[in-house]
């Protein structure tokens, strides 16, 4: 009995020691780990402003969308210029201004269905209006023209070399035309140069008078030409000093006067404009003013001119 008892407290003795070693153990190894979190920690303490200023610059950083990081800020947008030339698409532009035109009638275009004459020309000016979409241009214009021409010799294709008479004008024209142009942009940015192509057509109403007489070579020059008007006389009547020159063919004598297309004469009431091409090249410093240059040809011979006009 008395080493049954010895037995079982050696064995509880043995038990609690081995519990009490295996807690002395278990002591020991969670020290070092809890000194290390210990250390990370307090050293992690001291860096946590920054830490966390890092850690939210990174998230800034990296909820922002893609490219936003590079981005640079966009500049103000510059005001509009109300005086800019260029026109925009769909916006109709209208112009008031003056046009002025030479037009020179060549002898040589005489010459295809007469015989004589000689170039002339012919100075138009007046009102014009222009309105412009879309690069379409319309002028619409009312023009006085002076016709007048010196005495000069003049004939028929077909007529003998007797007929010559000699014909003078006081002549005037008022014209209404409008020109239909297309226009070329030389200038897109900024919309100051552009080139016009196109033609016109209009109609005038004939003033004044057209004179017209017989005519022979005076004597005073040998052989005159139908070029030297001063070697050469209107016909005061039929025959006598003018010869076969003076006939009575017709009643040119004189000072005689032409009637009129209603009074059963030769001379027009009304005469047609038709131009075509025209070229014109458009200079528009603003938006409220424009120049141009025009060149052409028209049924009568040649042109050029200008213009200027205000936006309305």
């Amino acid at each position: 009995m008395y080493h049954s008892k010895m037995g079982r407290q050696l064995a509880v003795g043995v038990h609690a020691r081995a519990a009490a070693l295996a807690a002395l153990l278990g002591a020991m190894s969670f020290a070092p780990s809890a000194r290390a979190q210990s250390e990370e920690g307090s050293d992690g303490g001291q860096d946590d402003p920054l830490a966390a200023e890092k850690q939210a610059d990174e998230k800034a950083q990296g909820d922002a969308a893609p490219g936003e990081k590079e981005k640079e800020p966009e500049a103000a947008p510059e005001p509009a210029d109300d005086n800019a030339p260029l026109e925009k698409d769909g916006k109709a532009y209208k112009f008031i201004g003056m046009r002025f035109r030479n037009v020179i009638v060549p002898k040589f275009m005489i010459n295809l269905f007469a015989d004589g004459g000689s170039s002339v020309n012919v100075f138009t000016f007046g009102p014009e209006f222009t309105t412009r979409k879309n690069g379409l241009e319309l002028d619409l214009a009312l023009s006085y023209a002076d016709y007048s021409m010196d005495p000069f010799l003049f004939k028929g294709k077909n007529d003998n070399e007797f007929a010559w008479e000699m014909v003078s004008s006081d002549m005037k024209l008022v014209y209404f035309t409008s020109d239909l142009l297309f226009e070329i942009p030389l200038d897109e940015e900024k919309g100051r140069f552009s080139l016009l192509v196109g033609g016109g057509v209009g109609l005038g109403v004939v003033f004044g008078n057209l004179r017209r007489a017989q005519a022979y070579p005076n004597g005073t020059v040998a052989n005159p030409g139908p070029d030297d008007v001063s070697g050469w006389s209107r016909c005061a009547g039929p025959g006598g000093a003018g010869g076969p020159y003076c006939d009575a063919s017709n009643n040119h004598y004189g000072d005689y006067e032409e009637p009129s297309w209603v009074n059963g004469g030769a001379k027009p009431s009304v005469f047609p404009w038709v131009s075509f091409p025209q070229v014109s090249f458009r200079y528009k410093p603003i938006k409220q003013l424009q120049t141009r240059l025009d060149v052409g040809m028209s049924i009568t011979g040649f042109f050029f001119g200008m213009s200027a006009a205000y936006g309305l």
